[in-house]
């Protein structure tokens, strides 16, 4: 039972920027995974994010391959564009995903894929990598679409939401896991019928390689911050940012004469923003252009507080701005202007003070108050925060949950899955036609000896632990004690009950389950609901692929191994999955009925339950 060969896994990358673009989804995660022993190459845009300049040394053609720290990265063509046209954004996006459509397919075969999300767009070449090659692929999402593009404005037409929203449904189902940020992320797409089992919660982490916790500020003259408690804010400045609540703010504490709010980036709103202050005539705000990624950390390691804030909207309740994490790292005391997951994050690290979005009054409040601490009361809250990302949600510990994810994802095999289902159609339509004078018999006599129902219902784990009706022939009786428990199962099952197991009759019923697309011919068996929480992480694979009516585990010694072996062997099928292999457990178990080989009609006369193993193996 050996695993694929020693090369190293591949996984691809598509997102539509990466270095030298800013992304802590980039090249900081491309050399983390090869760190963790996976083979990566990237597909990506020119790089001409923020600003929608194509940068110095590109140029835009057919395609670009080029090898930036051990990584190869190949990059195809677009439209540059990041302004506040809707149409020229739409250009840029849908551009891309069409070029990156074909660049994919020019790549080595990978074997799974990683996908960055923003924009949604960027899923159209992990679909065409998965129908066309098969490779299966995670799905990293930041913000939730059509909901983003309803909150910030970029679209307000319903048609086209509805349309976007389709696609994302058709994106997520098809993403074998999906990555996202926070546990409201995971709630909102479990709303939306996602499995909770193929949600994984990753929290982002900072710029690490251009944020210096250790720093000691050396230019506090010359950037304007010596005498002046400066509360910062870095990063975008757009809609979804409504930074006017900023402004009102530094109105209402004009009387603070050491207090400066400074505002460091770009965006749509950068120059809108400068303009209203100006109008205003608020002396106590200040605005720095983009600055190179080294200046960032200097600048929050100057700063005395850091801001992060977004609309009141419901929608940015479950996100976590991703300054968040690069504001933990800084060591500086974070004023969280977001409701929701984000807000918790603070609270719990107890790196900050949280107040309502869009409140300019209170936003004030809790200046007045941070303001009002000393300076070892700032410092702990600084520590405070960079403990809590260091355990959390450090580059160390989110690569590690991503190679273990991918680890997951890469013995997924997506054109299997397809031709075991056809398999599945045409086997159980012919089985049911084949079996019926059987199953016919079988009734009658199960209605003759056993009474009603004649058969046997019970709800077991199918794939992604999604649960279902499973149908079997009913065995036993139905007799209880004087207390009305139902006796031992040895003690219910008769005569007919011992023939129907021995034969495997029982499971004709299961062919059902197997047509309406429950379980397939070939699986790890489905257990009971109860057993999941009992298995190991290695183990949770068997839930990675349909339930079926016979498996490896089965024609390998069936009830006779032991827990663990049984457990073992169905991980083993889902790794090395194929249809020569379902042909040729198929003829195994058809030669194993017939010999009889392996059936014991009563387990539980020869093992423990799962549950029962497991709790008393973790009590000694």
């Amino acid at each position: 039972m050996s695993d694929r060969g020693l090369r190293r896994p591949r996984v691809l990358m598509i997102t539509q920027w990466f270095d030298p673009e800013p992304t802590f989804k980039g090249l900081l995660l491309a050399k983390e995974l090869k760190r963790h022993g996976y083979d990566v190459d990237v597909v990506t845009g020119f790089p001409n994010y923020p600003g929608g300049v194509l940068y110095d040394g590109y140029r835009v053609k057919a395609f670009h391959r080029e090898e930036i720290d051990g990584i190869k990265v190949l990059r195809v063509p677009l439209y540059p564009s990041h302004d506040g046209s809707g149409f020229r954004r739409a250009l840029n996006y849908i551009t891309f995903a069409l070029s990156a459509s074909v660049g994919v397919l020019a790549m080595r075969r990978p074997d799974v894929a990683y996908v960055y999300h923003p924009p949604a767009t960027v899923g159209i070449p992990a679909l065409v990598l998965k129908a066309v090659k098969g490779v299966p692929y995670i799905y990293d999402v930041q913000d939730l679409w059509p909901d983003t593009l309803a909150a910030t404005g970029m679209m307000n037409h319903p048609v086209p939401l509805r349309i976007v929203g389709l696609g994302m449904n058709l994106i997520y189902r098809s993403a074998e896991r999906i990555v996202v940020l926070s546990d409201g992320f995971q709630k909102a797409l479990s709303e939306r019928s996602i499995a909770p089992r193929r949600i994984e919660v990753i929290p982002n982490w900072a710029h690490e390689d251009q944020i210096d916790p250790s720093f000691a500020p050396l230019r506090a003259v010359d950037l304007g911050f010596e005498g002046k408690f400066t509360v910062t804010f870095a990063g975008n400045m757009g809609k979804g940012q409504a930074l006017g609540t900023v402004l009102s703010a530094a109105k209402l504490l004009g009387d603070e004469e050491r207090l400066r709010f400074l505002l460091v980036g770009g965006g749509v709103e950068f120059e809108n923003l400068k303009h209203l202050a100006s109008e205003s005539h608020l002396t106590n705000v200040q605005f720095m252009p983009r600055r190179p990624p080294s200046e960032i950390g200097e600048i929050l390691a100057l700063s005395d507080a850091l801001l992060v804030h977004l609309r009141n909207d419901p929608l940015f309740s479950i996100t976590i701005p991703s300054k968040t994490q690069a504001y933990l790292l800084a060591g500086r005391p974070i004023l969280m202007g977001v409701r929701g997951d984000a807000a918790e994050i603070v609270t719990e690290a107890g790196a900050g003070m949280c107040f309502e979005p869009e409140n300019p009054q209170d936003l004030a409040r809790v200046v007045r108050e941070l303001m009002a601490l000393n300076d070892s009361q700032l410092c702990e809250m600084g520590r405070a925060g960079q403990r809590f990302y260091e355990e959390r949600m450090s580059l160390k510990v989110g690569g590690r949950r991503f190679a273990e994810v991918l680890e997951r994802v890469r013995w997924a095999k997506p054109h299997v899955r397809a031709q075991k289902r056809l398999m599945d159609i045409v086997g159980a339509s012919l089985g049911l036609v084949l079996s019926s004078v059987p199953m016919a018999v079988t009734a009658l006599l199960v209605r003759k000896e056993l009474g009603s129902p004649v058969l046997f219902r019970q709800t077991r784990p199918g794939r992604d632990g999604k649960p279902f009706e499973m149908l079997k022939f009913r065995t036993m009786g139905s007799e209880v004690d004087e207390r009305g428990e139902p006796l031992p199962d040895s003690k219910r099952l008769g005569k007919i009950g011992s023939l129907l197991r021995e034969a495997s009759l029982d499971e004709l019923p299961g062919l059902w389950n197997v047509l309406r697309g429950d379980m397939s011919l070939i699986g790890p068996r489905p257990l009971l609901m109860r057993y999941t929480e009992y298995f190991t992480e290695t183990e949770l694979a068997r839930l990675d692929v349909k339930p079926g009516i016979t498996g490896w585990a089965q024609v390998n010694g069936r009830n006779t191994v032991s827990w663990d072996r049984r457990l073992e062997y169905d991980t083993w099928y889902v790794k090395h999955q194929s249809i020569m292999l379902d042909f040729r457990i198929l003829f195994m178990t058809v030669a194993k009925v017939f010999r009889r080989q392996g059936v014991i009609v009563d387990p539980r006369s020869v093992m423990l339950d799962l549950d029962q193993e497991r709790s008393r193996r973790g009590s000694k």
